[in-house]
């Protein structure tokens, strides 16, 4: 069956056909992640890698070795408040929803700003959330358990409930809500410390889907999410050892009015996403992080008319960016952005498809920015297609770094700078797709030229130990090339091997030198065998993240390569799925391996969850 995504142009476009590096993650895939991990789901796509963030073992993902901040965060096509440019040492963007309630998540690698914007410089991931557009009611759950056979902690479970009901012949609602806890690991090296962290989550998901007639409809959809996390640590590897908490509530609300006037298809909406993060101590010898809160306001209007198989979409976008944080002058600030976009798809040959557009954003402080992009996919069989395009994308400035407002002081002092440009980068890819009767196969190369990437640099009391002066300017530039693969293939009727390889080869050009925190070489391999079809299957995959380079006291230090073995069992009888999960059966432990890996992996753990639908 064909497989349809809409990110690559914001509108369904066949897998094949698609203008872009894709990968789609299944509603299948999400429910046989055994810790019901949003990263967890997409450390296993080509291209993607993670990168610690030194505190209470939190994990980043990279697309094609570009920093997590370079890729954007959507849920059903709307941006959420990205927090790890923003805020230190934080991961809070991923944890929106369980993945309970999501029906597929679509992977694009490379530049989309021209139809995104900001953030979107290495590529887009899109949470597609649950919706039954069938108008039919639909109930599900899931409860789910884990435990951690190494007695360091880890043990888990996970609770979630969701409902589709129609109401008369017009109107359908949808409710969702979730509950998950996973205790925090002690660290094996000093257990009066956490390796990872451990957390708490509520959330809930309501919506309204009201067409009042055949070209019109409203979708009203409101998200919260509240979550806990808490760490055994102390003050720069000295006494005190204290429990550090976060609380961090993420809110989103949408309003969207969708039609057709005339020939013209599209939508007009509104948006608001905030996450607010509140950082607490057990002892009062060590000062908590001050809090922030981080909210986007987003009006924007899409439409497109198709001209035979030619198709135009035209769009605006206006979006109030602010934040709350002590080290502003005034308590905060805030930045407006706006933009329009154009993108052009037409045939030029026979089975020759050409996608062309560009978008124009304007910044409050930094002024403008164009991004075109450029695609072309030739269909040479039914199943086979190869692709090739050229895109620009861009990374504003956080407000941190540009508002001439922040100064934050401690043992370094920051301060921001009105004159930092964005963050751009020019890049190239290549790439053939194959989809065959039981045969799935995709590779692309890939090429970025990324510069003026924002760095702090010193610019006073450079002399002393403590007490620098730093200053966010533009001062490097990268090259990042590689060549990803991943496929699938059915050796018999019951019987499927997958796997997915990603090579990448990343340079600072300015100092020369190897890009850090990333992997040359990872992929995984894996076997997925029906016993009987659509009742009993079974799994197992091994996954392998290669050398690296991380940043140490002293210079580079250089990481050895790591692999996890996992396997799952799943069992399907009527309206109900039971999946028993093993993960890291090898009991891998990063710190044996080398004290500088700045993120952790769970120890050998048995997760069971239970999945019914009516």
């Amino acid at each position: 069956m064909e497989t349809v995504v809409v990110t690559a142009t914001g509108s369904d476009r066949s897998t094949l056909l698609a203008p872009a590096s894709l990968s789609v993650i299944s509603r299948e895939d999400l429910q046989n992640v055994s810790d019901q991990k949003l990263l967890s789901a997409l450390r296993k796509t080509a291209g993607i890698s993670l990168s610690g963030r030194g505190v209470g073992g939190r994990k980043v993902i990279q697309l094609r070795g570009l920093e997590s901040h370079h890729s954007l965060i959507l849920v059903d096509g709307k941006r959420v408040s990205a927090t790890d440019d923003v805020i230190g040492h934080s991961d809070f963007q991923y944890e929106w929803l369980p993945l309970d309630s999501i029906e597929r998540i679509e992977v694009i690698r490379g530049p989309m700003s021209a139809l995104y914007g900001s953030e979107a410089l290495g590529g887009v991931i899109n949470i597609i959330t649950r919706n039954d557009r069938q108008h039919e009611a639909a109930y599900s759950a899931m409860l789910g358990s884990g435990l951690d056979t190494t007695d360091d902690g880890g043990d888990e479970y996970s609770a979630n409930v969701q409902v589709v009901q129609p109401v008369g012949e017009s109107l359908i609602l949808k409710a969702h809500v979730g509950h998950a806890y996973r205790d925090d690991v002690a660290d094996t090296a000093d257990r009066r410390l956490s390796s990872l962290e451990g957390h708490r989550t509520n959330s809930a998901q309501l919506g309204a889907n009201w067409r009042f007639n055949s070209a019109h409809a409203i979708e009203l959809e409101y998200l919260v999410s509240a979550e806990e996390r808490w760490r055994d640590t102390n003050r720069r590897g000295r006494e005190p050892y204290y429990r550090s908490t976060y609380d961090l509530d993420r809110h989103m609300f949408s309003a969207y009015w969708k039609s057709q006037l005339g020939a013209w298809t599209g939508d007009v909406g509104y948006y608001r996403s905030t996450i607010d993060v509140i950082n607490s101590n057990d002892t009062a010898q060590v000062p908590a992080y001050t809090p922030q809160y981080l909210t986007d306001d987003v009006v924007e209007a899409r439409f497109h008319r198709d001209f035979g198989m030619s198709r135009l979409t035209l769009g605006s976008e206006w979006r109030e960016e602010e934040l709350e944080h002590a080290a502003f002058a005034r308590g905060g600030d805030s930045v407006v952005h706006q933009a329009v976009l154009a993108q052009y798809e037409t045939p030029v040959l026979e089975s020759v498809y050409l996608t062309a557009g560009g978008r124009w954003d304007h910044h409050e402080y930094f002024g403008s920015e164009f991004s075109p992009r450029v695609y072309l996919v030739w269909e040479l069989a039914a199943n086979l297609s190869l692709k090739a395009g050229y895109g620009h994308g861009f990374k504003a400035p956080t407000l941190k770094q540009i508002s001439p407002e922040y100064r934050f002081d401690g043992p370094h002092s920051f301060i921001g700078n009105e004159d930092v440009q964005p963050e751009t980068s020019d890049s190239w890819e290549i790439g053939l797709r194959y989809e065959g009767d039981g045969t799935r196969l995709s590779a692309a190369l890939f090429r970025n030229e990324v510069r003026d990437l924002i760095d702090s640099v010193c610019i006073d009391y450079c002399d002393q130990r403590f007490g620098h002066l730093n200053q966010y300017v533009n001062v490097e530039r990268a090259e990042i090339a590689g060549l990803e693969f991943e496929g699938s293939h059915w050796l018999h009727r019951r019987l499927e091997l997958h796997g997915r390889n990603t090579y990448t080869d990343a340079q600072n050009k300015t100092l020369d030198e190897k890009l850090t925190s990333r992997p040359r070489h990872q992929g995984s391999i894996g076997l997925r065998l029906d016993w009987v079809p659509d009742t009993l299957s079974a799994a197992v995959d091994w996954q392998y993240i290669g050398q690296q380079w991380v940043s140490g006291y002293s210079g580079p230090v250089e990481l050895p390569g790591y692999s996890l073995l996992n396997a799952s069992l799943n069992y399907s009888v009527g309206k109900h799925r039971f999946t028993l999960s093993a993960t890291n059966l090898g009991d891998t432990d990063l710190y044996d391996k080398s004290a500088a890996f700045e993120y952790a992996e769970y120890g050998r753990s048995v997760d069971l969850n239970w999945f019914w639908q009516f």
